[in-house]
């Protein structure tokens, strides 16, 4: 019931009384509670159809010349004019003196005077029932605060959060959750100092101002003070402000919420609510936004800056501090004073931290630029270990190829991070130069023994049909094959890793040498079945001796190779035009061959372009998103056994060669048919020390013609001299990059067996009892993350179960994450620190449990994990608990 429906029932019980007695009404309302609602409550608008007749008269509206309402006239018009009709006489000035009040004696005579007690009927009309012991404390806290109960609106929506078992505390905790507008379960001090916070990083102070405007500003701050330990001097015993809590709560933050006089237990109540806090994405960007203010205030960037990375590492809160990790890390960089293990923890430690999406570009550069002086260094040493032709590739396909792969992803991160750290790329760009010709010098040195171009023991392109296609077919089984040109060993094996991180797929990489020249067309043809292979020598041009006959077919365009492979049941059709067909075009495609031909191309299409060879690394990344998004679509038609595989490498360089990587020679011969940068094909092509020639024969190629065809390749990674085209990205050559290509089979399972699972971890309790404030957990990561087993981030917390059957959490709540690659178990031992806090307290000689909550994949949804422990409590706690901030 509303406070005016219990003025509107009073009324219409006194004037239901019998006879004259129920006539008149006089009412004294001298604080002018309902001067601006008495008219409605009589009239022939009232609500109560008893007072729908009774008329109203306020004897002090009106100015002196005004008679209608002077004593003498109100008596007149009651008992001359209208003797029969019922009014109600409503005054808002204090009563006069007996001997001057000329309506004594009708007050007396229809008396008592009617009064109204708006807190009474707030309190008893629109406040939930309750006790009579808990009426009388509410009606103390709403004496010393009656503005705020002058809206009814607002004691509306106060009431839907009261309870009938809330205390003074919780009553007035409410009264400030309903001045903020928080939502009706929420009145926490952590709740209202979010939205105080909040309100405070937009310039806004009306919730403050709202609370010391209803006389609710001491409850406030005694509470704060009490549950947080908030420990400010004031001016004059002022009230501390809004920006007095901001600058002592980024100060204790920022000191590890240690003051040097308190013990860390005592500041559990605000580590869990700062814990909190910081884990919600909205009060994250409160925390930025106020973050920015106070460290000038605090006067905390010199301080930051004469910090060193390792003193920074563990800090937080100010974008000063990430700015300053990342500026110190590229000048340790630089001058090679810190470790890749020493970097790599560095920055896993800061990923969690305020700042550090703001910086995760230049993180990721730094951890990639790191990454890649460490490998080089591995990989270098690993050079002159090359023994043979057969042991150099399998050294390449086994340890080697990491540097290429490693400078892929740091020339992208680069490209993201765009630093100023020019030195830093100079130094990383000459030792991969230098890796990469030391590398082709070791190799060249294999290649110069061979006699032909084959290699022993080692899987030839040329024999892959025969070798990965023929058999699955003759075990009447289907099979797609994924041509992505230019999708070197390297690029393969990371595309291999994100496909197993995919549930139900998984991978097997194997490698295989490409033919020589290791150029497109020639990869192209060789992919498919054929028993020969020939330069095309039938048309005149010589720019035509690029393309490859296959038993004398030309395998020039899917359309060519379609026809090719019809031949055994088999199939052809571009990735653009695949990607495009519906799940069920695609499952009849599949079913109308044998063997489905997928030919993609963009890493080669971006890097043979002089225009865009910049752009390789960026094509390689989009390479991967593509042929993901292929194998699952393929995989919806049907297709559950692929083979994804290239026609070349490539080599790659993210700057203009130096002078020593070109050739000073050009190829000769009877004639030059084609001339690249990596390779020539003429006719009787002269040797020379700066090439590796080789006739047709020796490359398994015919020479039907008999016009002595031949190829050539600048030694290690020279290139040759020419008008046009780019020189950063090429391939056509025998360096190791370029002729060790991948054979990736990729598979989906129909169990889940196969799925990505989180990382599996055990809890080490190493006692079950806890008789202090602070709780050390020691946690066993199983087994190492990667392939299909994912990293994983658990909150741990402690908790308490009360009478009720509610749990309670009861210390912070903090994050543990187990992405650790250690391969050995002391290497993958985490630890999390847990507070108690005040809520502690009703749980003393209880037993409470470590417990750990995760969020549900792609939601913000937290679920209870089944892993914990259960220690017995037991210790005398201090309460610094308000008791209405549960």
């Amino acid at each position: 019931m509303s406070e005016n429906s219990q003025v509107t029932r009073l009324l219409a019980k006194r004037f239901s009384q019998p006879d004259e007695h129920g006539r008149i009404v006089f009412w004294l309302d001298d604080k002018k509670q309902y001067a601006d609602v008495v008219a409605t409550l009589v009239g022939e608008h009232a609500a109560d159809e008893a007072l729908r007749e009774v008329e109203l008269i306020t004897p002090e509206i009106g100015d002196e010349n005004d008679r209608r309402y002077i004593p003498f006239t109100v008596r007149y018009r009651m008992f001359h004019e209208k003797p029969n009709q019922k009014f109600l006489v409503y005054s808002t000035e204090p009563a006069p003196a007996l001997q001057d009040d000329w309506l004594l004696d009708l007050k007396l005579a229809y008396g008592p005077t009617f009064t109204m007690d708006k807190l009474a009927v707030t309190l008893t009309e629109m406040l939930p029932e309750t006790s009579a012991d808990t009426r009388k404390e509410w009606m103390e806290v709403m004496k010393c605060a009656p503005k705020f109960f002058d809206s009814e609106e607002r004691v509306k929506r106060f009431a839907k959060r009261l309870t009938a078992h809330d205390d003074i505390k919780d009553f007035q905790a409410k009264m400030i959750a309903t001045l903020l507008h928080l939502k009706d379960d929420r009145h926490s001090m952590q709740d209202i100092w979010a939205e105080l916070l909040t309100q405070y990083s937009q310039g806004d102070d009306s919730g403050i101002t709202a609370i010391e405007r209803m006389g609710l500003s001491a409850f406030h701050w005694v509470g704060t003070r009490r549950i947080y330990h908030f420990d400010v001097d004031t001016d004059s015993g002022n009230e501390p402000t809004v920006k007095d809590f901001v600058l002592w709560l980024f100060q204790l933050a920022w000191n590890g919420f240690s003051d040097g006089k308190n013990a860390l237990s005592s500041y559990a109540n605000i580590i869990r609510d700062w814990d909190d806090w910081y884990k919600n994405i909205d009060m994250r960007a409160v925390l930025q936004n106020l973050s920015e203010n106070v460290v000038d205030e605090l006067q905390l960037s010199a301080q930051i800056a004469d910090m060193s990375v390792e003193e920074l590492a563990d800090r937080d809160l100010f974008r000063d501090v990430d700015e300053m990790v990342v500026n110190k890390l590229y000048e340790r960089l630089g001058e090679q004073s810190i470790t890749d293990d020493q970097v790599q923890r560095i920055i896993n430690g800061r990923k969690q931290k305020l700042w550090y999406a703001d910086y995760a570009d230049q993180y990721e550069c730094i951890a990639a630029a790191s990454e890649l002086r460490a490998v080089l260094t591995e990989c270098s040493g690993l050079i002159g270990a090359i023994s043979s032709p057969e042991q150099g590739m399998e050294l390449y396909a086994d340890k080697l190829y990491k540097a290429d792969g490693t400078y892929r992803r740091y020339v992208l991160a680069w490209h993201q991070a765009n630093p100023d750290a020019v030195s830093v790329n100079d130094d990383l760009q000459n030792a991969y130069e230098t890796y990469q010709q030391d590398l082709g010098q070791a190799w060249q040195k294999q290649v110069d023994t061979l006699s032909q171009w084959k290699f022993v023991g080692t899987n030839a392109q040329t024999d892959f049909y025969d070798r990965e296609v023929a058999p699955t077919l003759k075990a009447n089984r289907k099979i797609a094959v994924i041509i992505s040109d230019a999708l070197r060993y390297e690029a393969a094996q990371e595309l291999s890793e994100r496909i197993d991180r995919e549930s139900r797929f998984s991978t097997k990489l194997d490698m295989q040498y490409s033919v020589l020249p290791s150029y497109t067309q020639l990869g192209m043809a060789a992919l498919l079945p054929h028993d020969s292979l020939e330069f095309d020598s039938k048309n005149p041009t010589p720019k035509d001796r690029l393309y490859v006959l296959s038993d004398g077919r030309s395998t020039r365009g899917v359309g060519a190779r379609d026809a090719i492979l019809s031949d055994v049941g088999g199939k052809a059709i571009r990735y653009d035009d695949l990607i495009k067909l519906k799940v069920s075009e695609i499952k009849e495609l599949y079913k109308s061959c044998n063997v489905l031909y997928v030919y993609h191309n963009h890493i080669d299409a971006t890097g043979d372009a002089e225009k865009t060879e910049t752009e390789t690394v960026d094509a390689c990344e989009k390479t991967f998103k593509e042929l993901g998004e292929l194998v699952k679509k393929l995989a919806s038609g049907n297709v559950y056994n692929m083979i994804i595989t290239a026609d070349h490498g490539f080599l790659y360089q993210d700057r203009d060669l130096s002078s020593t990587e070109w050739l000073s020679e050009q190829p000769k011969g009877d004639a030059v048919w084609v001339k690249k940068r990596r390779f020539s094909i003429g006719s009787n092509l002269a040797p020379g020390r700066a090439f590796v020639t080789f006739t047709a024969a020796q490359i398994g190629m015919d020479d039907s013609q008999d016009e002595g065809v031949s190829i050539q390749v600048p030694n290690s990674i020279m290139r040759l001299r020419m008008q046009g085209t780019g020189v950063r990205y090429v391939h056509g050559g025998a360096a190791l990059q370029e002729i060790v290509v991948p054979v990736l089979h990729v598979s989906k399972g129909r169990s889940a067996a196969d799925d990505v699972r989180p990382v599996e971890f055990t809890i080490l309790q190493r006692t079950d009892r806890l008789s202090s404030r602070q709780l050390t957990v020691e946690f066993l990561q199983n087994e190492p993350v990667g392939g299909k087993i994912r990293a994983r981030t658990v909150l741990a917390g402690l908790w308490g179960r009360d009478a009720a059957g509610n749990d309670v959490l009861i210390s912070n709540e903090t994050p543990v994450a187990f992405n650790l690659l250690g391969h050995e178990k002391s290497e993958r031992h985490v630890t999390a620190t847990l507070m108690l806090t005040s809520d502690a307290e009703r749980f003393n000689g209880t037993n409470i449990e470590l417990r750990l909550r995760e969020k549900t994949a792609g939601s913000n949804v937290l679920i209870m994990l089944d892993q914990k422990a259960r220690y017995f409590f037991k210790q005398g706690v201090v309460s610094d608990d308000a008791g209405f901030f549960d």
